[in-house]
């Protein structure tokens, strides 16, 4: 059995996109398929088939993807065989989990639907879902060819979060849970593994903290349980350490801070409750690779 993280995507350039955690595929065909059978990917892959037929095997379970269907990989999972059509147009969208967990608003919603897409991966989409998908895919694909930009960055990964709550729509849709969509889970689904209900309370926790709370024990206590117990759940769940998610909110926080913000360096290290700005200083430099003051400046000269 073969593993592939995302990293290995990378490898064969057979990207029309790609952006840390995100990476595009227009033309399926350019793939070598034989080599992505028996395998487990490390990452989620969102399949758009525009024409034709994809035939593929994922835990023992066989489906026919034809024209104007959406299949959704889950990490983790068996990939046995895999067939294509000769006249097949199929787009693929894949992502690490970063990308959803990067994005703490997105993430609210996504783990609400993980266990339903894992059992029910293929949706026939009707005609109007089918041109929204579609048009938000080439809007992605024409905004990914405008070339380096000031805000090409921001815009791609906006769109994207677009696409991915479009597609929680249609999925929605498809539980009757129109009603309850914009609400938070219900825990008390004995189905949901408690490492699963541990992981989301501290994902809401840190969507609520901003990047100003960055210990694991702090977090623990909220949640009345061990940071031992903490990290093994939140390991379990999504493979990387809390301390990793911590971090990566407050960077997130940082960025939007230099970037957009008129505060100066002092007030963000303030509001961030960062014990000095020295200390801030050098976490900034340890996770951006420059002072706050040069990434501030660094992307002025971008615009």
């Amino acid at each position: 059995m073969r593993h592939i993280d995302f990293d290995d995507l990378w490898k064969d350039h057979l990207f029309d996109y790609k952006d840390g955690d995100l990476l595009v595929i227009d033309d399926i065909t350019r793939l070598n398929l034989s080599d992505y059978e028996n395998t487990k990917l490390a990452f989620v892959m969102a399949v758009l088939c525009v024409e034709g037929r994809l035939q593929v095997v994922v835990e023992d379970r066989e489906y026919r993807i034809g024209g104007g269907d959406f299949f959704v990989y889950m990490p983790g999972q068996v990939i046995g065989e895999i067939l294509l059509s000769q006249n097949a147009d199929v787009k693929v969208i894949a992502f690490a989990q970063r990308a959803i967990d990067s994005s703490l608003y997105l993430h609210k919603f996504v783990w609400q639907n993980m266990e339903y897409v894992k059992e029910h991966p293929l949706f026939t989409l009707s005609e109007r879902e089918r041109q929204g998908l579609s048009h938000y895919y080439q809007l992605l694909m024409n905004k990914t060819q405008d070339g380096e930009g000031s805000f090409q960055h921001d815009v791609v990964r906006l769109l994207f979060q677009a696409m991915i709550l479009e597609f929680q729509m249609f999925v929605d849709r498809r539980r009757g849970d129109i009603a309850e969509s914009d609400s938070m889970p219900r825990e008390k689904d004995s189905s949901v593994r408690q490492s699963t209900l541990v992981y989301r309370r501290f994902m809401s926790l840190l969507a609520e903290s901003n990047g100003r709370v960055r210990n694991v024990s702090v977090f623990a206590n909220m949640l009345n349980i061990t940071p031992k117990y903490l990290s093994k759940c939140v390991k379990d769940e999504s493979g990387r350490p809390p301390l990793d998610l911590i971090h990566e909110t407050t960077v997130g926080t940082i960025r939007q801070q230099l970037r957009y913000s008129n505060k100066t360096i002092k007030e963000i290290c303030t509001e961030l409750d960062f014990p000095s700005l020295s200390f801030f200083g050098k976490f900034v430099r340890e996770h951006l690779g420059m002072s706050p003051t040069e990434f501030r400046q660094k992307k002025l000269e971008e615009w």
